[in-house]
């Protein structure tokens, strides 16, 4: 908290003003971070594109996001896997909410690709799955290998191709370039 007003030019005690404690000042931090991360990445997975444009409008905005706003993915990292205690059924609530609403829109994306035959026919909610593993993984590996991740980012293209051909059986035809 010391360090926190000190950035803002601010006393301590001024802080206890707008939270009462550091566990409310963390479920803040937290939930901005994930609003700020939805605005970000689903401003680019609008409605009416294919659903292979989407996400790789989703996947570009999301990497972009991770390295232009490394304050927030640490928030976010912090708080899935690090707090204890009390705050951490808080912290999980919110990571739980917010994680259900991503994976209902998901499940609806999918639902209308399979319909369009877009995609393999499977169950919508386990490509939804599918898809998050894949973005998770290519986000953790950009968080932890910044120095590799330069390598990780130029393979983007060949990761792309694989994981579209193994969803839909065909090759891709949006280029993931960033």
């Amino acid at each position: 908290m010391s360090e926190i007003a000190e950035r803002v030019g601010i006393r301590k005690a001024s802080l206890y003003n707008y939270y009462d404690s550091k566990a409310d000042l963390m479920v803040e931090l937290l939930e901005q971070s994930l609003v700020d991360w939805q605005e970000a990445c689903r401003s680019d997975f609008p409605a009416g594109m294919k659903v292979e444009e989407r996400l790789v409008a989703y996947l570009r905005a999301a990497l972009q996001f991770s390295r232009s706003h490394p304050q927030a993915v640490g928030i976010i990292r912090l708080a899935a896997g690090q707090i204890p205690g009390d705050l951490r059924d808080r912290v999980s609530a919110i990571l739980d909410r917010h994680d259900e609403q991503w994976r209902e829109t998901l499940t609806t994306l999918f639902a209308e690709a399979i319909e369009r035959g877009e995609v393999e026919a499977a169950q919508p909610f386990e490509l939804g799955l599918f898809w998050s593993v894949f973005v998770h993984g290519l986000l953790i590996n950009q968080i932890f290998a910044t120095q590799k991740s330069d390598a990780m980012l130029s393979n983007l293209q060949p990761l792309w191709r694989l994981f579209w051909r193994g969803l839909s059986g065909r090759e891709p035809t949006t280029e993931l370039a960033l």
